[in-house]
């Protein structure tokens, strides 16, 4: 469970692809999690997930950095949410998952 404002979580992953083919993988990752894509940029995308019974939706930035790194961030929709009761967490896990089953 994290703590801040808003609560957050992140971790960074390698990917075995080349750059281009990570922003394909990244998208199809999206879509199979059925979260939405709000904003592309050739280093970052932004994406959301809907709000549910326990959270009221987080937002999802996916850096992409240099050498086929990813730095994936969940944080809380709600900047006055201070606690995330393990969602941000989970919702990295998911990705990283999902992300090497599309890989």
């Amino acid at each position: 469970m994290a703590f801040g404002f808003p609560a957050y979580h992140r971790e960074r992953m390698t990917l075995p692809a080349t750059d281009s083919a990570a922003v394909d993988i990244v998208l199809k990752t999206l879509t199979a999690l059925s979260w939405q894509l709000r904003q592309q940029s050739p280093n970052q995308l932004l994406a959301s997930t809907s709000m549910g019974l326990r959270s009221w939706g987080e937002r999802i930035e996916i850096d992409l950095l240099p050498n086929n790194e990813l730095a994936i961030t969940s944080k809380c929709a709600l900047p006055t949410q201070c606690f995330d009761w393990g969602k941000n967490r989970a919702n990295v896990r998911r990705f990283l998952a999902e992300l090497q089953a599309q890989g």
